[in-house]
């Protein structure tokens, strides 16, 4: 067994790094640890997706999704994407956020789209 003191700081330096490692759950005098910073991914192609798919698919394997942009755009159906960043197949840590631009479909009469 260890002295006191030295148990003591060995205890502090060990919580310290497993808290910024990950996640502890604590239910009925149960610890969980779950580790979920770290580690990688690879990130899904969501481009033509519905907004509400790409979010559920990112959200899924652990990425987080932002909406950079909405554009009309006459290639692709309304409310999907139409880009994402960084790209599909980019490795990645969890956690991080996919950037995506989201179609209105066809510009209102008067108003150029893009092509």
């Amino acid at each position: 067994m260890l002295p006191r003191h030295g148990s003591s700081n060995i205890f502090k330096r060990l919580l310290t790094g497993a808290l910024l490692a990950g996640v502890f759950f604590v239910s009925a005098g149960t610890v969980t640890y779950l580790a979920v910073r770290g580690r990688t991914v690879e990130v899904p192609n969501v481009v033509g997706k519905s907004k509400e798919a790409a979010r559920k698919e990112l959200d899924d394997v652990g990425l987080r999704m932002d909406v950079k942009s909405w554009a009309h755009n006459t290639q692709a159906p309304a409310d999907t994407v139409s880009d994402q960043s960084p790209a599909a197949g980019t490795v990645v840590k969890t956690g991080q956020i996919v950037r995506v631009s989201i179609n209105l479909g066809a510009a209102p009469i008067g108003q150029n789209a893009q092509k």
